[in-house]
């Protein structure tokens, strides 16, 4: 089902529809995709193909044989590295050459050294979150600290004997009026 679409609203290149007459009907014909022109790239290529692949050079350079053709050189032909590799167990450590008790003695000694490094790390570890724990501490009661000062009048009397008395309201009152205008 093909849509209605409004010619109008749709740019002038999409509506523009060229006339083919003052073209022959020869070009207009010939198009690079089709049936006759794949079956002559087709022909050309077989006959290079024929021509320049043969037996000869694939028993001489394979290759160069294959990779004309357009293919993978099979594994038949590949060439293998000539240098031989040594065994990965060529060098043979010192360990080996000592006898059980002395292996047993030196391992025993290494595992020793090893968790005294480990013992090291883990108190420093401990140490630096220790220190991590105290700076959070003193910056959490600085800051408490920080809320609870206010600032205040020097020449005032702060000791009233209740809140709700009349001397307390009226001086609150005050400062409330005049923190109003600010």
């Amino acid at each position: 089902m093909k849509k209605n679409i409004d010619p109008n609203k749709v740019s002038s290149f999409k509506n523009y529809e060229p006339s083919y007459h003052k073209h022959s009907s020869f070009c207009m014909k010939t198009k690079p995709n089709n049936r006759y022109f794949n079956g002559e790239v087709k022909r050309l290529n077989q006959q290079r193909i024929d021509n320049f692949c043969t037996e000869e050079l694939k028993k001489e350079n394979p290759a160069l044989y294959y990779c004309r053709l357009g293919r993978k050189l099979p594994k038949k032909y590949q060439e293998k590295p000539k240098v031989q590799i040594s065994p990965v167990n060529a060098f043979v450590p010192p360990q080996s050459k000592l006898s059980k008790e002395e292996l047993n003695i030196q391992l025993e000694k290494e595992a020793e050294e090893r968790k005294a490094k480990e013992d090291k790390a883990f108190k420093e570890q401990q140490e630096k979150m220790m220190e991590q724990q105290r700076l959070e501490y003193n910056r959490r009661t600085a800051q408490k600290q920080q809320r609870l000062v206010h600032w205040c009048n020097a020449y005032d009397q702060g000791n009233y004997l209740n809140i709700h008395s009349e001397e307390y309201k009226r001086k609150t009152e005050k400062i409330n009026k005049t923190r109003s205008y600010y």
